[in-house]
């Protein structure tokens, strides 16, 4: 009975990575043309999207952006089952961020560029009611995972091949609370964090001298997480043991292989198409390893499928002050029905996206972007028992997802060009 009450607790963080997991980039004008300028990177912001363009940068750059994103998931209890009602997460949104700086230089004629920030590859909010039907299964999931980033890129064959790469830093945090049913005011709480190291590398490649055509390669190796922290239990006094005692608990979070490939080409000077195909590797994600230094020992199973996407996007500059911009996402995501969870519900899903920059000066730029996802319905009714931890809850899933961001981009003469 113990074990059976502690795994149903533990089993939440398990469930809920996926492309439901990533956060795009916040950077307003990726954001809006939905991360399908791999070709086409600008600025100090290609430090994390293609760190092969740092090689165009003459001086300093500075690209920051903040958002906010927020996550709603409507729940049906399906009918015919134990389960009844509707539920709906809690407005909590979360605020990533996008913060770059790089430098660009001359080096016998050929580009060098270096550039440091920070952003915020994954995570999320998830905030259900306290006594909601799947309450058993998930209240609360807060998770952050910070990326820190330090590339360069070099101009390898003037005009045509650019090439780039460096280290990430990947640092995650999580907090999970969970009901643990059916004793009323009974709870288990999880926090953890902890980090791990992984690597990029990207190119670009301009085929033909003069033709406005490029293309773009950015690949970001998996980072494992190792986190520790402590897991906290209230629970009667009758069902106390060495699986429901307070005790710290080590467990990893995986940030899978990235892949973007692009493409970029300009018809005519004000009007640039970007097109993009990426692909996130999350079978590498096979199981969760749950240790308590109080005698806890759980391995869940893990069975995600990897996830792809096809991207497009227009920017179009409408005169020296504005330029707008929009994409479309199509995103596939690796998540099974089977193992569906209500902790950060995931499906395919379609995106769109629009902004904006207005620029002040040559050199300076006030940037806003919009960016909202509907997931396509999931219905995990067919899936095992109300009561069985290890399977799906069973329901009507709808999820949307919306971010807006602002910032600047700022070329600076601090350091000259």
């Amino acid at each position: 009975m113990r074990s059976k009450i502690l795994a149903a607790v533990l089993l939440s963080p398990t469930l809920a990575l996926a492309n439901g997991y990533e956060v795009p980039n916040v950077q307003p004008r990726d954001l809006a043309l939905v991360s399908s300028a791999v070709a086409a990177q600008e600025g100090a912001s290609a430090t994390n999207s293609n760190p092969a363009a740092l090689s165009r940068l003459e001086g300093l750059n500075l690209a920051l952006a903040g958002s906010i994103l927020s996550l709603n998931t409507t729940w049906q209890a399906p009918a015919g089952s134990q389960l009844s009602g509707t539920a709906d997460t809690k407005f909590s949104p979360v605020p990533p961020v996008s913060l770059f700086a790089a430098y660009g230089t001359k080096v016998d004629g050929r580009g060098l560029g270096v550039g440091f920030g920070l952003g915020i590859p994954g995570g999320g909010n998830m905030h259900w009611q306290d006594n909601w039907q799947g309450s058993g299964r998930i209240v609360t999931v807060e998770r952050r995972v910070y990326g820190f980033y330090l590339n360069g890129g070099y101009e390898l064959v003037p005009e045509i091949l650019r090439v780039g790469g460096g280290g990430i830093y990947y640092y995650g945090t999580q907090y999970l609370k969970q009901g643990i049913q059916p004793v009323d005011g009974a709870y288990g709480e999880l926090a953890a964090k902890g980090g791990g190291f992984a690597y990029e590398a990207s190119a670009e490649i301009t085929p033909l001298r003069g033709v406005p055509f490029a293309i773009g390669v950015d690949y970001k190796h998996k980072g494992t997480m190792e986190m520790s922290g402590d897991g906290h239990f209230s629970v009667p006094a009758a069902l106390q043991g060495p699986s429901t005692q307070d005790q710290g608990v080590k467990t990893n979070l995986t940030m899978p292989n990235l892949l973007a490939v692009g493409a970029a080409y300009r018809p005519t000077q004000p009007l640039l198409l970007t097109f993009a195909w990426t692909f996130s590797r999350f079978v590498v994600y096979k199981e969760d390893l749950f240790v308590g230094d109080q005698g806890l020992s759980i391995t869940v199973p893990r069975s995600y499928r990897n996830g792809y996407g096809f991207r497009v996007g227009a920017e179009w500059d409408v005169n020296r002050a504005w330029t707008v911009r929009g994409g479309l996402f199509r995103d596939f995501s690796g998540y099974r029905e089977s193992t569906y969870s209500p902790t950060l519900p995931d499906s395919n899903a379609w995106v769109g996206a629009a902004g904006a920059s207005w620029h002040v000066n040559p050199d300076l730029a006030v940037n806003g972007a919009a960016y909202y996802a509907i997931r396509d319905r999931v219905n995990s009714s067919n899936w095992r028992s109300d009561t069985n931890p290890t399977g799906a809850l069973p329901g009507i899933y709808d999820t949307t997802a919306l971010v807006v961001s602002a910032g600047i981009t700022w070329r600076t003469d601090l350091f000259g060009r």
